[in-house]
């Protein structure tokens, strides 16, 4: 036991049986049993392999967590975005009648000087136009500066999220360059020579992973061989992290216990 894999002897142990119980099953007959002084020893032995491997874990949780920022971040943008524009494009209507009204103004009162001045009763309706269009021109501005404050609460958003994914991206270049790129690990391995018996387990990457790799270990150490099923606990290279025996374990195994 190494405690760099960050697992107990006891929490290993039941790892183990479990692993081995996944073919007494299919079995149906005991074919493991624990003994401190059994022949078959069962060990976990780190090197860099688990070292990347765990820097590979770190980096991923990373990954992980900053993407769900990003995406709590674009869970929220969204609605503030929609309202925005909807909020913009009726600013923008508002503007355009404001300043058409504007201009109509304008264009009285020029008339009116170029008469030489507007009766009583014409003076008293510019002068409510003029009034009428200053609340107005009053409202539009608020709306424009209310705009502005929306505008800026969403590009600290954005800018947030535009943050976050490029950390993740970061990291994820990161992970490219840990050296686990392209190179196929030996996760374990079942060794019987010169009088001796064990299962060495180099790397897992949670409990999941670790049943599959003992479970295969402990397959060859019923004199199981590989086979070609990508799904199976017997295959060479792990696909899975079920531990679940395919028709292919179940007749490897028949095979070598002689069962009906």
């Amino acid at each position: 036991m190494d405690p760099r894999f960050g697992i107990s002897r006891e929490d290993f142990r039941r790892a183990i049986e479990e692993a081995g119980d996944a073919w007494a099953t299919a079995a149906d007959k005991n074919l493991f049993q624990y003994d401190e002084k059994g022949k078959l020893g069962i060990n976990l032995v780190y090197d860099t392999r688990q070292e990347i491997t765990q820097r590979v874990i770190t980096i991923r949780a990373g990954i992980v967590a900053r993407m769900k920022e990003a995406d709590s971040i674009e869970a929220k943008l969204t609605p503030l975005q929609d309202d925005f524009r909807t909020r913009q494009g009726s600013y923008a209507d508002q503007l355009a009648s404001y300043r058409q009204a504007l201009g109509s103004y304008n264009q009285k009162v020029k008339n009116s000087n170029i008469m030489g001045g507007a009766p009583e009763v014409e003076f008293q309706r510019l002068a409510e136009e003029r009034l009428s269009l200053k609340k107005q021109n009053n409202l539009l501005e608020a709306k424009r500066l209310e705009l502005n404050r929306s505008a800026d609460e969403i590009n600290v958003l954005v800018k947030k999220h535009n943050a976050f994914l490029v950390q993740a991206n970061t990291a994820a270049r990161a992970l490219n360059r840990t050296g686990s790129a392209g190179v196929e690990f030996e996760e374990g391995r079942y060794i019987r020579a010169g009088g001796e018996e064990r299962v060495d387990v180099f790397q897992f990457e949670d409990r999941k992973n670790l049943l599959v790799i003992l479970s295969h270990e402990l397959g060859h150490a019923l004199g199981m061989k590989h086979n070609p099923n990508p799904s199976s606990i017997m295959s060479p290279l792990n696909h899975t992290d079920q531990l679940v025996l395919t028709a292919e374990d179940v007749d490897g195994l028949r095979t070598v216990c002689s069962l009906q």
